[in-house]
């Protein structure tokens, strides 16, 4: 489940001006010794929880069922097309620009529908999604103050394009998750 990229890219971004500052002067008395840095990756870990895996699987299921409802819609236009295509010679000129008319009609409601139930499925999603992401920030807060961590980063798919062996904290975040949850 991709959420909001953009919210995603200007985190990352203070993070890692942050992680910067921090390691290049903004703590004066900090040595490179003092800093801890790690990071989790936010997909993954909502992907691993139990209660992703169960929002993951509501989407999924509504998501079918608006796309049998765009499927069907589809299908009534590919036949409407194919009927006119069949029966354009025979029909008069003012039939046939009636039902070209009917056919761009019920082809842009197709893609209105389409638009719509995109834009309702991601508003689901973040909605969703959002409760857990807070949850997640704050085990990931008390990870940082008892580990001692100056800064925890988000892997994304453009970030972190290296990290030592145990600088990823997302397995932790998914055992610590689950089991506040239960």
């Amino acid at each position: 489940m991709k959420v909001q990229q953009s919210n995603t890219m200007s985190r990352l971004a203070v993070a890692l001006l942050m992680a910067m500052a921090v390691i290049f002067g903004g703590l004066a008395t900090a040595s490179a010794q003092d800093v801890k840095i790690g990071y989790v990756d936010m997909q993954e870990a909502l992907n691993s929880i139990e209660e992703g895996k169960r929002v993951k699987a509501r989407l999924e299921r509504e998501f079918a069922q608006r796309q049998e409802r765009l499927d069907a819609k589809q299908n009534e236009v590919m036949q409407m097309r194919q009927e006119l295509e069949q029966q354009a010679m025979m029909l008069s000129e003012d039939a046939r620009r009636e039902r070209v008319t009917t056919l761009q009609t019920r082809m842009q409601e197709l893609q209105e529908l389409y638009l719509q139930l995109q834009s309702e499925l991601a508003q689901q999603e973040a909605e969703a999604t959002k409760s857990i992401f807070d949850r997640m920030r704050g085990i990931i807060a008390t990870m940082a103050r008892e580990q001692g961590y100056t800064l925890i980063l988000e892997r994304t798919e453009s970030s972190v394009l290296y990290a030592a062996d145990g600088m990823n904290l997302t397995t932790e975040l998914v055992r610590r998750y689950n089991a506040a949850r239960n």
